[in-house]
């Protein structure tokens, strides 16, 4: 009872940014600043974003020019401070994870409500080299987990009132057949 049901994880997508060593171009609205970059995308893309793999181009700039426009600068501050050497401590965690809520675009032109979260690996100079991101609905994902326990509340609920009821009980399925529920052998 304590685990989430494996649907409540199935629309994750993960976004992978391959980071090259600094150069000397500099991109005004950037999260990696003067950083080569590589992006691949996986998972079902299409079915949270609507976008098909092949409409996904593998630039940053596809990734953030779908994310709002009020979350924009944060999302690029945020990530630019994170993606920042790490002198000196390479391996710590604050230096490796980032988290992010912000409005992505869906191809209809609404926008949802994703959670990005990445892990990020350093060389031993403290330079990010990649980058690999899981991001899901927000909001689906909240709705799943309440689904998922308001059917478990209710479950207990009746195998609690057949524990403790001293008669019988029975229930109708939708079949019309009848369910015995056990009996508390008092």
């Amino acid at each position: 009872m304590g685990s989430i049901s494996p649907s409540v994880r199935k629309q994750e997508v993960t976004r992978k940014v391959r980071l090259s060593p600094p150069n000397a171009v500099s991109r005004a609205r950037s999260a990696t600043a003067n950083q080569k970059q590589t992006v691949t995308w996986d998972g079902p893309v299409q079915a949270l974003f609507g976008y098909s793999l092949h409409d996904v181009e593998g630039t940053e700039d596809w990734w953030l020019d779908r994310i709002h426009p009020n979350d924009s600068r944060n999302v690029v501050e945020s990530l630019s401070q994170h993606l920042s050497p790490a002198l000196g401590n390479a391996s710590a965690a604050e230096s490796r994870i980032w988290r992010s809520d912000y409005r992505f675009r869906h191809v209809d032109g609404s926008y949802i409500l994703v959670s990005d979260r990445a892990t990020t690996t350093r060389d031993r100079n403290g330079n990010a080299s990649c980058l690999e991101s899981v991001i899901y609905d927000k909001e689906a994902r909240r709705n799943e987990r309440d689904a998922h326990a308001k059917a478990f509340r209710a479950q207990d609920h009746l195998a609690l009132i057949a524990t403790n009821t001293p008669s019988g009980i029975y229930m109708m399925d939708p079949q019309v057949r009848a369910l015995l529920l056990p009996i508390n052998p008092h």
